[in-house]
C-alpha cells in the first residue's frame, strides 16, 4: 500500500513494458487517507495533508463526466492556501503526471516504463476554463544514458475549452533513432501560473499512445537545439540553430515559468542552481513570441 509517512511522501508503482499508458482509462484508483489517486499517477492531492489542509484538486469522474469504462480523471485549479514548497510549486494551479513526488527534499519523479516509436499521444478530453485560463499537455518518450535521460521524442500543446468530450492528438517530434526505454505524460489544468484561476476544470480518460514512427524518422526541421550539460547541476547552455529564435522560456512540470532567457550568438546560458531537482520544458521562440521548437533538460542535485 502507498503511504505517507510524516515527511517523505512518494507513489510507487510496479508496470511492465507495454504500447499504452498503464491506466490511461483511470479505471483504477487507490485509496490515500482522504483522497483517492489513479493508479500510476501522482497528483497534488496529498497537499490535502497539510495542517490546515488544503482542498483536492483530482477526482475519480463518473457518468456523463466519463468518456468510456466507469471513471474518467477529473482536475480542477485550486488555490493552495498552504503552500509547503513556495517557488517550487505554484500558489495557483493543477496537474497530474506519470511518477511519483518526494517531499523531503522535495523533487519530481517521472515516467514509466515504455519501448516503443509512437506517432502520437491520443486522449478523450473536455475543459471547462475560468476566465482566460488554459489547460497543457505534455508527453516525452526517452533513453537513460548512464548519468541522465536523453529526449528520443517530445510534444507539447494548449487544449482549448470545450463544453463535451473531444478526441485530441499531439503530434511527436522525434529528436533521435534510439528507442526509448521510458515516457512521461503529464496535464495540467492551468497550464500558466500568470493565467491560472482556480476551479478551471479539465476531465481527461482513454489516454494512450498510437501509430508507430518508422525507425529511421527523425526531425529535419529548421531549429536545432542542443542543450549540455544534461542533466545538469548549477548550469547549462542551450544552443539554438535558428535565425528566427529570439529567447528560451522554461517551465516546470507544473507549467511554471522558470525563466525566460534571451537568445545571443545562437545560445544562452541558464542559472539551473536554484532550480528544484526534475524535468524541464524547454520553449524556444521567435520575437513574436511565437513557439519554433521545444525540448528538454533535467535538473540534479
Amino acid at each position: 500500500m502507498k503511504r505517507l509517512i510524516i515527511i517523505t511522501y512518494f507513489f510507487i508503482f510496479a508496470i511492465s513494458h507495454c504500447k499504452a499508458q498503464p491506466n490511461g482509462g483511470f479505471e483504477n484508483w487507490t485509496q490515500e487517507f482522504n483522497y483517492q489517486n489513479p493508479d500510476g499517477w501522482q497528483t497534488l492531492n496529498f497537499m490535502s495533508n497539510t495542517n490546515p489542509p488544503n482542498p483536492l484538486s483530482a477526482f475519480k469522474a463518473t457518468g456523463i463526466d466519463k468518456h468510456s469504462g466507469s471513471y474518467a480523471l477529473k482536475l480542477k485549479t485550486i488555490f493552495i492556501n498552504n503552500n509547503i514548497f513556495p517557488g517550487r510549486l505554484a500558489d495557483t494551479g493543477c496537474a497530474v503526471f506519470t511518477g511519483s513526488i518526494a517531499v523531503s527534499p522535495f523533487s519530481y519523479r517521472y515516467g514509466f516504463p515504455y519501448t516503443s516509436r509512437p506517432d502520437k499521444l491520443e486522449f478523450w478530453f473536455k475543459y471547462i476554463p475560468v476566465g482566460g485560463d488554459t489547460a497543457g499537455v505534455i508527453a516525452c518518450l526517452r533513453k537513460w544514458n548512464g548519468a541522465g535521460y536523453d529526449t528520443v521524442a517530445f510534444g507539447g500543446k494548449n487544449i482549448p475549452a470545450e463544453a463535451g468530450y473531444t478526441l485530441f492528438q499531439l503530434d511527436l517530434i522525434y529528436k533521435s533513432t534510439e528507442m526509448p526505454d521510458s515516457a512521461v505524460i503529464a496535464f495540467a489544468s492551468s497550464k500558466l501560473p500568470t493565467c491560472a484561476r482556480q476551479n478551471s476544470t479539465l476531465f481527461i480518460d482513454d489516454v494512450t499512445f498510437t501509430g508507430t514512427a518508422d525507425i529511421d524518422h527523425l526531425d529535419e526541421g529548421a531549429v536545432k537545439i542542443k542543450i549540455f550539460p544534461n542533466p545538469a547541476k548549477d548550469n547549462l547552455t542551450i544552443e539554438v540553430l535558428n535565425e528566427a529564435a529570439d529567447n528560451v522560456q522554461v517551465f516546470d512540470a507544473f507549467g511554471k515559468l522558470a525563466g525566460i532567457y534571451k537568445i545571443y550568438n545562437y545560445n544562452t546560458a541558464v542559472n539551473t542552481g536554484a532550480f528544484a531537482e526534475g524535468c524541464y520544458t524547454c520553449e524556444i521562440r521567435d520575437k513574436k513570441n511565437k513557439i519554433l521548437a521545444a525540448s528538454k533538460f533535467n535538473v540534479i542535485k
